[in-house]
């Protein structure tokens, strides 16, 4: 009996792996296409600006960022082996946030992001946000429910994307146009050194 009972959750793992990989890989795909269609036009009329440049950059170290982190949260062997439900919450949360990255690729040149009401440094605000109370969300369901509990929770992430939501709603009105030159560098700035902190420095799942 326990043998069976381990071969259907070690099933169970491989169903979710393949489940949370796809959805991933395909989001990653839909956000590259977004933002490659934008930056080509906007080259082939003005060529590589800086502007152009520190969007395209700036979503780059995000993506990234994001994308691998997720990816490896769902892979965790510690996330296979919680409740569906909890999994599932958490696969529904990375879709949201993925699904927020399709629409900032779109906005990756000064063009797009022209007259709109929400661009790509708001699309980054929400991102973050989203991020940090799902880390949170993780921390109270635990304390709700029992069988939510985590072993690990990612809080480094939570300072992180705190931290980020501050400097770029201060540097909104410190610098009225968060899109010119020093707006953009400094946007480039943050989120270059949270990549280096989050993926290099605190590395959770030991990948580098």
């Amino acid at each position: 009996m326990s043998r069976e009972l381990s071969k259907a959750k070690i099933k169970q793992a491989e169903r979710r792996n393949m489940m949370s990989s796809f959805f991933v890989t395909l989001l990653i795909g839909l956000a590259y296409e977004q933002m490659a269609s934008p930056v080509r036009e906007s080259i082939s009329v003005s060529g590589i600006t800086f502007g152009t440049f520190a969007l395209v950059a700036t979503f780059f170290v995000v993506s990234i960022r994001f994308f691998v982190g997720n990816q490896l949260h769902l892979l965790s062997e510690s996330l296979t082996k919680i409740p569906g439900l909890a999994w599932l919450y958490d696969l529904i949360v990375i879709i949201l946030q993925s699904t927020l990255l399709v629409f900032i690729g779109g906005d990756t040149t000064i063009k797009q992001n022209q007259g709109a009401s929400i661009g790509f440094a708001g699309l980054l605000i929400a991102l973050y946000v989203i991020d940090v109370l799902w880390i949170v969300s993780q921390w109270a369901l635990g304390k709700l429910i029992p069988g939510w509990k985590r072993a690990f929770i990612p809080w480094v992430w939570g300072i992180l994307n705190t931290a980020l939501v501050v400097c770029v709603v201060f540097l909104s009105i410190i610098i009225k146009d968060i899109y010119s030159t020093t707006g953009l560098a400094w946007l480039l700035v943050l989120n270059f050194l949270a990549f280096v902190v989050d993926v290099i420095l605190v590395d959770y799942y030991d990948v580098i």
